[in-house]
């Protein structure tokens, strides 16, 4: 082919033919351009295709991870609930002049109260794109945007969670131990379907209830303590804004997978 337009050329300056050579070398010069820009346009083409399915097989990962996520909160919010619920049944057992109360319904509750649930997000697809600068891949402004600024969302759930995480090894636990027992109490939380439905323990080998291996001793002196009543208040506002602010991460995330939906359904 490039031999053919030569042969042109050189025919055409052979017969003195100036104007018709000039007019045939623009001509050449704008095929080549045109074909330049139909390359260039092949090449964006392919390379729009190939990142639209990156795209997708990200937003497959991000909608896997924010929904593990969801999950997870879901579960943590929930266990807080039982916390809530379980401090009103315990100022309710306080203020019960007939006390009837059993032990066991003492220490499932008490266990409750003890547990300090944290929200531990998966952020490994996130954290990669932000990394690797592949959050260009993802079209949707909003979703990008919810997706750069969900790890600093956490920042006060974080620190309520440590508030309550804090008060209960450093205040509540040392209290319990000393106007109390704990061994009932964590055997009763190895009993407690509701928690162990979202929690995991671990049974000692060889003992069918670990709770059995413990004497139940009165409960009185700790429901009746002037100090236990404060402790269990403090629980209760604690806990409830710290739901209050996992609610707030949890509508962050229900709109992530919001987003996530309408972009693979395209």
């Amino acid at each position: 082919m490039i031999k053919f337009f030569r042969r042109i050329r050189y025919n055409l300056m052979s017969e003195n033919k100036t104007g018709k050579y000039f007019k045939y070398a623009i001509g050449e010069i704008v095929l080549v351009v045109i074909g330049i820009l139909i390359a260039l346009q092949i090449n964006t083409w392919n390379q729009n295709r190939q990142n639209r399915s990156q795209e997708q097989q990200i937003l497959v990962q991000l909608l896997n991870e924010y929904t593990n996520n969801l999950f997870q909160l879901n579960q943590k919010i929930s266990i807080r609930n039982a916390t809530v619920s379980s401090s009103f049944k315990l100022l309710n057992y306080k203020n019960d002049e007939k006390l009837n109360v059993v032990a066991d319904s003492f220490n499932l509750h008490i266990g409750r109260i003890l547990l300090r649930p944290t929200f531990d997000p998966e952020l490994g697809v996130t954290t990669e794109l932000t990394s690797s600068g592949k959050l260009y891949l993802i079209t949707n402004n909003s979703l990008r945007n919810n997706i750069t600024s969900f790890p600093s969302f956490l920042g006060e759930l974080r620190e309520e969670e440590m508030v309550i995480y804090n008060q209960v090894e450093e205040q509540l636990t040392p209290f319990i131990m000393e106007h109390y027992q704990i061994g009932r109490v964590i055997g009763e939380m190895f009993n407690d379907e509701y928690i162990k439905k979202r929690t995991t323990f671990v049974i000692a080998e060889g003992h069918n209830s670990v709770i059995d291996l413990f004497t139940q001793v009165d409960f009185k002196p700790l429901l009746n303590h002037p100090d236990f009543e404060d402790y269990l208040a403090l629980m209760i506002s604690n806990t409830i804004y710290t739901n209050e602010q996992s609610e707030g991460v949890k509508k962050k995330i229900e709109d992530i997978i919001s987003l996530i939906n309408k972009e693979l359904e395209k």
